[in-house]
């Protein structure tokens, strides 16, 4: 999925319709989406249904921030180690 494709979900998610503020739109889901990645979040979990609605509440996060106070939401974190969880490696059996 383009990272055009991805913000069209995110706009539909907050209900965003026409160009409204794309370039910072952007650019806030370009700086969750790679946390997420650094998060160890793999791109087909930050992609399905879970991680666009994550990537979409983490976006709405940082939108939202007030001079000085830097932080996700506890939603946006619990749902983050949901998709650490997922996108972890099945363990090797021998």
């Amino acid at each position: 999925m383009t990272d055009e494709e991805l913000l069209a979900k995110i706009k539909e998610g907050l209900s965003i319709v026409g160009n409204y503020n794309d370039a910072q739109l952007m650019t806030k889901m370009l700086a969750v989406k790679e946390y997420m990645l650094n998060a160890g979040i793999t791109i087909e979990n930050i992609e399905s249904n879970l991680g666009i609605v994550t990537l979409t509440i983490g976006v709405l996060d940082i939108w939202n921030l007030t001079s000085g106070d830097v932080r996700f939401s506890d939603i946006f974190n619990n749902l983050i180690t949901q998709l650490q969880i997922k996108s972890m490696p099945d363990p090797v059996v021998s």
